[in-house]
């Protein structure tokens, strides 16, 4: 019996699986006391016999490939295979199922990753055979695995416009109004271009009066600086005095007093008496 159980226990760990045999839990038989009856089985071991006079042979592995996770079950099940786009994630035991992945590019369609269906992504939209198909005309999808929807046909405010259509990723693109710099009307009104023509006439004169003005007044300052001014008239000692005019020269004369001062006669207002 325990040449039976090692060989038992090393094929079963030739195999990968680390399973201990026998029974984890029994009770006697009540009509037989030699008899042992097991209720729970260790993990991975199927139960053979209910009861017997050996607890070790009650419960035995399941078999390479196979596995059971009840204790009491007295067959295993066989371990699924993954299959592409399936790939083994963790490795099937005599106490677990295999353990299956999506491959890149595709999701698992359920919690046990029984199947995989293709992941869509923008453009696209999912088929009914988990396939992806491109978004129809006219229609959008900018996320991840979403069916398309269709583009709006205008912009969600009345102050926007289309400025650019729709595409397989993208909805419309709107835009705000841009106002006028200048209203219209004043495009219209017929004084306008001529407003324009008499400011800009009125300025030019202004700059070439100002220009004119200052080219007169360097001229002037020029002018007054290579003129010479004249002298001014010199004052004579005799001005306010009264002049005596000198007497002729005669060659016949009465003579003078010689005394006395020169001054009466100086002062006197007769005119001189000529004697011929």
């Amino acid at each position: 019996m325990w040449l039976l159980l090692t060989l038992t226990l090393c094929v079963s760990l030739s195999l990968g699986y680390e399973v201990k045999r026998g029974c984890d839990e029994w009770t006697f038989d009540s009509s037989n006391t030699r008899n042992s009856c097991c209720s729970r089985c260790k993990a991975g071991n199927r139960l053979v016999s209910r009861c017997g006079l050996d607890v070790t042979t009650l419960c035995e592995p399941c078999e390479n490939g196979t596995y059971t996770v009840a204790h009491t079950a007295t067959s295993c099940r066989v371990c699924t295979g993954c299959i592409s786009p399936l790939r083994v994630k963790k490795q099937c035991t005599a106490s677990a199922d295999t353990v299956c992945e999506c491959v890149e590019g595709f999701q698992c369609g359920d919690d046990s990753c029984s199947f995989c269906f293709q992941l869509c992504g923008e453009g696209e939209e999912p088929t009914e055979n988990r396939g992806c198909k491109p978004c129809p005309a006219g229609t959008f999808n900018n996320q991840l695995h979403h069916h398309c929807v269709k583009w709006n046909s205008s912009c969600p405010s009345a102050d926007q416009q289309i400025v650019a259509a729709g595409t397989a990723v993208s909805n419309i693109v709107c835009a705000d109004i841009k106002p006028t710099e200048i209203p219209p009307k004043f495009y219209s009104n017929d004084s306008y271009p001529g407003t324009t023509v008499v400011i800009a006439i009125i300025c030019a004169c202004l700059v070439i009066s100002t220009v004119m003005l200052l080219l007169c007044v360097a001229m002037h300052f020029l002018k007054d600086k290579m003129v010479k001014t004249p002298p001014e008239p010199q004052k004579t000692e005799t001005a306010g005095r009264r002049l005596v005019p000198e007497p002729e020269q005669c060659t016949f004369c009465f003579p003078q007093e010689e005394s006395g001062s020169n001054s009466s006669l100086l002062m006197d207002d007769k005119p001189f008496e000529l004697v011929v």
